[in-house]
């Protein structure tokens, strides 16, 4: 028996927390309390930099808890965002990554499952080029041993830490399309860091340059990508929405605690709407998430059916049910821009004291920032749903 299977607690379906605090869908250990605090109380140092941000993720791995099953991936993601949303940001790159090996029925590298080794999710040219947004800017070649040679340039990866490996999808010129992993080290693997980050420089981000790359064919995780889009994309989108929520909910807790009684008056409706928009998410996340991912039209972007615009519904599905993509994606849509909502609650209420760089309000406002350009970007969400028919979330509240 694993350490997380020991000490996690059974899922707590059904719950609905009266604050914003989890996301309902697990207990976390308490374990993971004093690694929680740690992060929390090193969120301005790694906000500049000057931490290492896989501190936390490492003692989380020494939980057992890295390769968590996914809702109480979620709640760990979410808890992390709640404190700093760098941590999170690594945590979802990581499991992502866990979650494609998963997937694929490929063992871990050694040291991925505890934390030692990084693992890097670089799978965002699949889904762009899925949605007709690009190709996949990484060219593969047969190798006689039956592995392949790649080459090419993926402009964004985070988690690039020396020692770690990163998961990536591959496309002959002849159309065929794999996912292959390498290390991050490996001969021909050059990696161009990207630094002055808002809010990310802790990352480990950078561009990754490859140059005949061998990847033997046992890191060959798959060659039928679409199969493999349709498996790990629920993981992939819930896990960010986890992120999303958790810091959306640390800044309206921020602000409501903030307010005064003028602000409280003038800012009635903002707060009261952030606060139930948040609620109708969180019962739409864990409705996905107990629902155990897509249902098999997975790339058709179909709009589920009966699905209120708030999802407010949606916490009652039966586990049974799945959840269509573009639930999933309206879901991740509609956080992010709550999320932008929220902090720019936080920073009306708090006013100039979180102004200051160094304060909690700017972090999360730039933290925040990052999201309409994470993969996928806010653009790509908005496409995918206008082209499945769903209407398209605004800036405001539903």
């Amino acid at each position: 028996m694993t350490a997380a299977s020991e000490r996690a607690p059974a899922s707590a379906t059904g719950t609905d927390p009266a604050t914003r605090d989890g996301l309902g869908l697990a207990v976390l250990p308490a374990v993971t309390e004093p690694v929680l605090a740690r992060v929390a109380g090193r969120a301005g140092e790694v906000d500049r930099a000057e931490a290492d941000l896989w501190d936390g993720l490492a003692a989380l791995g020494e939980l057992d808890l890295l390769a968590a099953p996914l809702p109480l991936a979620a709640e760990l993601t979410h808890a992390l965002a709640r404190r700093c949303t760098a941590s999170a940001f690594a945590l979802w790159g990581h499991r992502s990554a866990i979650a494609y090996h998963e997937a694929t029925g490929t063992p871990l590298p050694g040291g991925a499952a505890s934390g030692v080794v990084a693992l890097a999710s670089g799978m965002a040219p699949a889904f762009k080029e899925e949605a007709g947004l690009c190709e996949i800017p990484l060219l593969a070649t047969d190798s006689p041993d039956g592995g392949v040679a790649v080459s090419g340039v993926l402009p964004w990866c985070s988690n690039l830490r020396p020692g770690g490996w990163v998961v990536t999808p591959v496309c002959w010129e002849d159309g065929r399309r794999a996912v292959v992993r390498h290390r991050r080290d490996a001969d021909g693997v050059r990696v161009k860091e990207l630094t002055g980050l808002t809010a990310l420089d802790a990352t480990a981000s950078g561009v990754l340059l490859l140059d005949e790359v061998r990847i033997p064919a046992q890191d060959v995780l798959t060659r039928d990508l679409p199969a493999f889009r349709d498996d790990v994309r629920a993981t992939f989108l819930q896990i960010q929405t986890a992120m999303c929520l958790g810091l959306a909910g640390a800044a309206l807790d921020a602000a409501e605690a903030g307010a005064d009684d003028v602000a409280r008056e003038v800012l009635a409706e903002e707060l009261s709407a952030a606060a139930e928009d948040w609620q109708h998410l969180r019962e739409a996340l864990a409705a996905g998430v107990r629902a155990g991912g897509p249902s098999d039209d997975a790339s058709s972007g179909a709009p589920p059916s009966g699905a209120s615009p708030s999802g407010a519904s949606a916490a009652d599905a039966a586990p049974s049910v799945a959840v269509r993509p573009a639930e999933l994606v309206r879901v991740r849509l509609e956080s992010a821009l709550l999320t932008g909502r929220a902090t720019r609650l936080e920073q009306k209420i708090v006013g100039g004291r979180g102004y200051a760089l160094a304060s909690d309000t700017s972090r999360r406002a730039r933290e925040a920032a990052f999201l309409p350009v994470q993969s996928p970007t806010e653009t790509h969400l908005r496409h995918l749903l206008a082209r499945a028919g769903v209407p398209v979330p605004t800036d405001g509240h539903a």
